[in-house]
């Protein structure tokens, strides 16, 4: 017997040139399908109890493709999609998604908004609030220069369950890291921050 190990991020896809444009030519081998029965074979190999499903896609039609999947792949363990925090219908939404037990929680790429501080908007900190109120987490997908702007989003919302994904890429190749630490040393004072450390150097 061993204790349950759960990859806590993980992606599936079914490539598209289009849709995918962010993956580089330095991330080629990414540029084709990925599935579980990609998966499955390594976890079992390596004893992985199972894992949680994570959005790359910011739309809707991702959620359901991923729900299909969780429903026929009991390795799936949770699912965090994405929903548009700043639709005037997100109410309805987030009780539509309730009734799916996978759902955990949602994702948005604030990494690549131009406005830096787009997660401090009244309208985005108001979807932020109505996540709690139904149950769901949240995950931060944020570049180093923006973990300022987070300090003061989570401290807003003390009830709400925030994960920062890839504990905000760190300039590692640069070796500019000494702001990062400093800022990311910040949350552990935050009990409602949790930190995933894959994907650090992407």
């Amino acid at each position: 017997m061993y204790d349950p190990v759960i990859d806590a991020h993980q992606h599936f896809w079914k490539f598209d040139p289009g849709r995918d444009a962010w993956i580089t030519d330095e991330m080629q081998v990414l540029r084709r399908d990925y599935l579980p029965e990609d998966l499955e074979p390594v976890y079992k190999q390596k004893k992985i109890t199972g894992s949680v499903l994570v959005q790359a896609d910011p739309s809707e039609n991702e959620n359901v493709f991923f729900l299909e999947l969780a429903e026929k792949n009991p390795f799936i363990l949770g699912v965090v999609g994405w929903i548009d925090l700043l639709s005037d219908k997100l109410e309805e939404r987030l009780a539509y998604y309730q009734q799916f037990p996978l759902m955990k929680g949602f994702r948005h790429l604030l990494q690549g908004e131009p406005q830096r501080d787009m997660m401090l908007n009244p309208k985005f900190k108001r979807g932020i609030g109505l996540l709690n109120q139904y149950g769901f987490s949240f995950d931060l997908l944020i570049r180093h220069d923006q973990l300022g702007f987070t300090e003061k989003l989570v401290a807003a919302f003390p009830e709400q369950r925030f994960v920062i994904d890839h504990m905000a890429k760190p300039c590692i190749k640069q070796g500019i890291i000494a702001e990062w630490k400093q800022a990311i040393k910040r949350f552990s004072l935050f009990d409602n921050v949790y930190c995933k450390i894959s994907g650090l150097v992407t």
